[in-house]
């Protein structure tokens, strides 16, 4: 679940409870910034093979890498909001922006 300036939360089917804080961004434009959260996540995913037919899907049900996920997708959506439009950040802006 996103949180806007708040962050993102997660629950595990293990019932781990995990959260990934807000990133302090000037704000431009918040169009977009939901997409560009799901893309981020689905990206973080893809990237490391979760996506193909239920590979780590067990790890990520108990929460390992879910908070690397939801970070990355945090990321994404505070670039997202730091221009206007929805624009989405490239992967090589991504993995340049620390927050």
């Amino acid at each position: 679940m996103t949180r806007g300036e708040h962050g993102a939360v997660a629950l595990t089917a293990a019932g781990r409870h995990l959260e990934v804080p807000g990133i302090d961004v000037e704000v431009v434009d918040t169009v977009g910034a939901g997409d560009a959260f799901t893309a981020g996540l689905l990206a973080w995913l893809d990237v490391r093979g979760y996506l193909d037919a239920r590979a780590g899907l067990d790890e990520l049900a108990r929460g390992e890498g879910l908070t690397d996920a939801l970070a990355s997708a945090v990321r994404a959506a505070a670039l997202t909001c730091g221009r206007a439009g929805a624009e989405p950040p490239t992967a090589e802006e991504l993995a340049g922006f620390d927050g």
